[in-house]
């Protein structure tokens, strides 16, 4: 068995307007692929990039230009997608008459969500790599990492990983990656893996807000706070929301009839302030309202001992 460890580069449409939304909703298209691949030892056996010519989002959005440092000029050449598909195939699989085995490792889920988009759009083979590891399961289980869905560079920092390459180019993550591979007890983590994925809460109510421009405010718009009962149908009603960034925040909501739930937003920004809100609701377990509640309790001693200093530092001037 091999891993290709991979990461993806992809440009957004430019505004709402212009995104692709048969016959699927296109939030990336793929402009660069990066890869390293590696024996069952993780030894390193061989890497790749590939740079690819988009063919709808033609116009490098800002946000990702300065994110990847890809231009428009370089967007303009490289592969087309079914190329560049069609080589990194064959470089997963090695020689068709004895193709060799292989098991994707990425850092979270989102790639291969829009690897099998773009496939998809292009009439290729979705399935191609759908059995897939999320290294950040393992990462999160073996570190007892506070944020379940860390940065790969927050993540490599945490291990004393050294951070000397550009990061937001495809190769560079995927490479570090397999650093963090290397890093972790594989053996271990694999072995485990299902044991992880079965973990993982499923939603009760899953959908997307559109053309939300103000993320300072998420929590205010109506739009995206009245999200109904899984069960019932009733409005939710919501305790004090806690973020983990500026695009990702959770609460413990309420039903009069149906008890607790645990809300969840994230916003993908799609263009210049323009943003979808992806909202998620799952049943709420007493762990989650404890470790929840305790995350409250730490937030307010934070403001609290801020408070404190502030004032502290005003009464000495």
């Amino acid at each position: 068995m091999n891993y290709i460890i991979m990461d993806l580069e992809w440009n957004q449409a430019v505004s709402s307007a212009r995104m692709i939304r048969t016959p699927v909703m296109l939030h990336g298209e793929i402009i660069q692929i990066g890869a390293v691949k590696t024996n069952d030892r993780f030894e390193l056996i061989d890497k790749i990039k590939i740079n690819v010519r988009p063919k709808y989002y033609k116009i490098m959005n800002s946000h990702v230009e300065k994110l990847t440092g890809i231009t428009q000029a370089q967007l303009a050449v490289g592969e087309t997608f079914p190329q560049a598909f069609k080589r990194f195939r064959v470089w997963c699989e090695g020689d068709e008459r004895s193709p060799e085995e292989f098991r994707f490792i990425t850092w979270g889920f989102d790639d291969l969500g829009v690897f099998a988009d773009n496939l998809t759009l292009h009439g290729l083979d979705a399935s191609f790599g759908s059995d897939y590891i999320n290294l950040q399961l393992i990462y999160n289980r073996q570190t007892n990492a506070e944020h379940l869905q860390c940065a790969l560079a927050t993540a490599a920092e945490s291990l004393e990983i050294p951070l000397d390459v550009q990061c937001h180019d495809a190769f560079n993550d995927a490479y570090l990656t397999y650093e963090l591979c290397r890093k972790l007890d594989m053996t271990l983590g694999l072995a485990e893996y299902s044991e992880y994925v079965a973990a993982l809460p499923t939603p009760l109510f899953k959908d997307a807000v559109q053309n939300i421009d103000d993320l300072k405010k998420m929590i205010y718009n109506r739009r995206v706070v009245s999200i109904p009962c899984p069960k019932c149908g009733e409005p939710l009603k919501h305790g004090q929301w806690l973020f983990s960034s500026g695009k990702s925040c959770k609460t413990i909501s309420r039903c009069d009839t149906d008890g607790d739930f645990l809300v969840k937003l994230k916003a993908a920004r799609i263009s210049e302030g323009n943003y979808t809100v992806m909202r998620s609701v799952y049943e709420a377990s007493e762990d989650d309202i404890s470790s929840f509640n305790e995350k409250l309790k730490k937030r307010e001693e934070r403001r609290k001992k801020a408070k404190e200093t502030s004032l502290q530092g005003e009464g000495t001037k």
